[in-house]
C-alpha cells in the first residue's frame, strides 16, 4: 500500500513527531510505500530517506483557517505545493497528521480519488461548518486516546468514523534495566547508586506541572542522602526562563536539575519511580508508557488520556495539582522494590500488551485496509 503522511519538523521535539516518525518506519518496515511531507529539516531526515519510497519538502502542512478572503487566499497558496506533492505520489491512502492537515489532504483525495486518515494527536475546538466539512471529506479519523475522541465527537465529529488507536512504543527499546545497567545510569548521570530516585522527564513548561512535584517532595522532607528527585528537561522556548526559575527557587538540596537529553532509557534505568504531574490535559501520555515500558511505576494526573494508560493500576493516579496527594502516593511507593516487587513487572506487561509500536500499527493497518475497500466499493 502506497501511504502519503506528513510532519511539520523531521525531528523528535515532541510526542508528535516522534510517533509520526516510528509509525512511518513500522509501515515501511512491513512493506508500504510511505511518501512524507515535511516542512523542517531535523535530526529524523536520514532516516525518514532510508526507508521513505519520496521525501519532499514543501511550504506548509497546516492550514491555519485565517479570516479574511486574502489571508485565506495565501495560506491555500502555501499548502498547495503539499497537495500538489501528495497527489503525484498516486497514494492508496492519505495519512493526515493533526486536523489542520485537512488543507492540502482534502483536495489531494478529490484529485486522486484516495481515502483520508486524519490522526487526531489532540483536540482543538472547531466551527461546525468546518467539522461538517471534515465529516463529509475524511474517511476516518484516528484518535490517540478516548479522551480526545470525546472531545472531537462532542464537538461534532461522526462519531461512526472516529476511532481510538493508542500510541505505542516498542518494549525493546525500553528494556528492564538489570541492577548494573540501574548503577552505570546513576554513575553517568551523578547520582549515588545507594539512594532512591524519582524522575521527571519532559518540557520545563507550565502546562507539565513540575511545580506541583516539588511541592510534594518538598512535604515529603526526604535528605539528601536517602532519596533524590531528578528533574530532566528544558523549556519549550529557549531564553525564556521565568518558568524555570520559579522552578529553582522551589528546589530543595535533593534535587537535581539536567537539561533536556535524546536519550530518555539512562534517566529512566537510574529511577526507582517517575512522575507524569501535567496539569493540563495531556492527550495520551508517552512519558507515562516509556517509564512504564523500563519495569518502574510512573505516578500520573488524573487528565486526559493518562487514566486510559494505567487503567487497572489506577493507585497510581493523583489529582490534578494536588500536590499533598502526590506527596502521599510517592510515600507508599518509593519503596515498591521492597514491599511489592511485582508492581515493576505489572507496569512492563501492560505496555507490552497494550501500548506496543506494534499493536498500535496493526491498528491503523486495519483503518487503512478499511478505508481502502470501502473506496473501492463506491
Amino acid at each position: 500500500m502506497r501511504v502519503v503522511t506528513n510532519t511539520n519538523w523531521t525531528g523528535p521535539s515532541g510526542g508528535v513527531e516522534l510517533n509520526v516518525f516510528q509509525i512511518s518506519q513500522e509501515l515501511a518496515a512491513r512493506g508500504h510505500e510511505i511518501d512524507l511531507l515535511y516542512v523542517e529539516p531535523g535530526t529524523f531526515l536520514p532516516r525518514y530517506h532510508a526507508f521513505c519510497r519520496h521525501v519532499t519538502q514543501v511550504p506548509r502542512v497546516d492550514f491555519g483557517y485565517p479570516r479574511g478572503i486574502r489571508s485565506r487566499l495565501r495560506e491555500t497558496a502555501r499548502v498547495t505545493p503539499a497537495a500538489v506533492a501528495a497527489a503525484r505520489s498516486r497514494p492508496d491512502v492519505i495519512y493526515a497528521n493533526r486536523i489542520y492537515s485537512s488543507g492540502w489532504s482534502i483536495p489531494a483525495s478529490r484529485l486522486t480519488g484516495a481515502p483520508v486518515v486524519c490522526h487526531l494527536h489532540g483536540h482543538d475546538v472547531q466551527p461546525r461548518a468546518r467539522i461538517d466539512r471534515l465529516n463529509r471529506r475524511v474517511s476516518r479519523f484516528v484518535a490517540v486516546s478516548g479522551f480526545v475522541a470525546d472531545g472531537w465527537i462532542a464537538n461534532g465529529i461522526d462519531p461512526a468514523k472516529i476511532e481510538v488507536v493508542h500510541n505505542g512504543v516498542d518494549p525493546a527499546a525500553y528494556p528492564v534495566a538489570t541492577l548494573a545497567q540501574r548503577a552505570d545510569a546513576r554513575a553517568a548521570l551523578g547520582l549515588p547508586d545507594d539512594v532512591l530516585v524519582v524522575l521527571y522527564f519532559g518540557r520545563l513548561d507550565h502546562e507539565k506541572g513540575v511545580e506541583v512535584l516539588l511541592r510534594a517532595w518538598a512535604a515529603l522532607d526526604l535528605p539528601a542522602e536517602t532519596a533524590r528527585l531528578l528533574v530532566v528537561g528544558s523549556p519549550m522556548l529557549d531564553g525564556d526562563t521565568t518558568y524555570t526559575d520559579s522552578l529553582h527557587a522551589l528546589a530543595t538540596p535533593s534535587v537535581t536539575f539536567l537539561p533536556n537529553r535524546p536519550d530518555v532509557v539512562t534517566p529512566l534505568h537510574a529511577a526507582d519511580v517517575a512522575v507524569v504531574p501535567s496539569v493540563w490535559d495531556e492527550p495520551f501520555g508517552r512519558t507515562v508508557i516509556e517509564g512504564m515500558a523500563t519495569g518502574i511505576p510512573v505516578l500520573g494526573s488524573r487528565v486526559g488520556g493518562i487514566p486510559e494508560i494505567l487503567g487497572p493500576i489506577d493507585r497510581l493516579l493523583f489529582d490534578r495539582g494536588d500536590a499533598d496527594q502526590l506527596a502521599a502516593k510517592l510515600a507508599v511507593t518509593l519503596r515498591w522494590r521492597d514491599e511489592e516487587p511485582g508492581l515493576g513487572r505489572a507496569c512492563a506487561a501492560r505496555v507490552a500488551t497494550e501500548f506496543s509500536l506494534a499493536a498500535t500499527v496493526d491498528r491503523l493497518e486495519a483503518v487503512f485496509d478499511d478505508v481502502s475497500t470501502a473506496r473501492r466499493r463506491a
